[in-house]
């Protein structure tokens, strides 16, 4: 079963640009969003709130969701170091009979807290950005060179000294 999600995972950004090529040429200040975008980055930005990475992964830049995802754990893993510290410390120092309890481990739990508030917001946003230029560029890759040519039927009203004109007609546009 893994493996079957680790080929599809692979397959899915085989032929992807990657993001951090994507940013150069693309600004998601640009983006404004349209009918049939495969990435929305609201629901990339929610699924990064959720679990740190995962807008990323949803947007296929893998190795940068699994980047967020592992500074989360990382952080995690120190504000739990912390805990233990602080744990270990109040119970000697209670153990010991002292009135003061100790505040070993404190410094570092709440290093593990901001590290981890900061990366799942940068993870929020990121994910966002990557949804963004991503749609950017496959709006460029669907654009085709060459004539189109459009025709659409034309109804309109005026008022003209007090009486409604209504025109009928067809338009024509070309792209090229």
């Amino acid at each position: 079963m893994l493996s079957v999600l680790m080929l599809a995972i692979f397959a899915s950004t085989m032929n992807a640009q990657r993001y951090s090529d994507l940013k150069q040429k693309y600004d998601y200040h640009q983006y404004v969003p349209q009918i049939g975008d495969p990435y929305n980055p609201t629901v990339s930005g929610l699924c990064s709130f959720i679990i740190p990475g995962l807008g990323q992964v949803v947007c296929g830049e893998t190795g940068r969701g699994l980047a967020f995802f592992g500074g989360s754990i990382g952080c995690g893993i120190i504000y739990s170091i912390g805990a233990a510290q602080f744990t270990y410390s109040l119970n000697n120092s209670l153990l010991n009979g002292s009135t003061v309890p100790s505040t070993s481990g404190v410094g570092t739990m709440l290093l593990g807290l901001a590290g981890m508030a900061a990366i799942d917001i940068w993870a929020i946003v990121d994910a966002n950005h990557v949804a963004k230029v991503k749609n950017l560029y496959l709006r460029d890759t669907k654009k085709t060179s060459g004539l189109s040519f459009e025709v659409a039927p034309y109804v309109a009203q005026y008022n003209i000294n007090n009486q409604i004109v209504t025109p009928v007609g067809m338009t024509m546009r070309m792209k090229f």
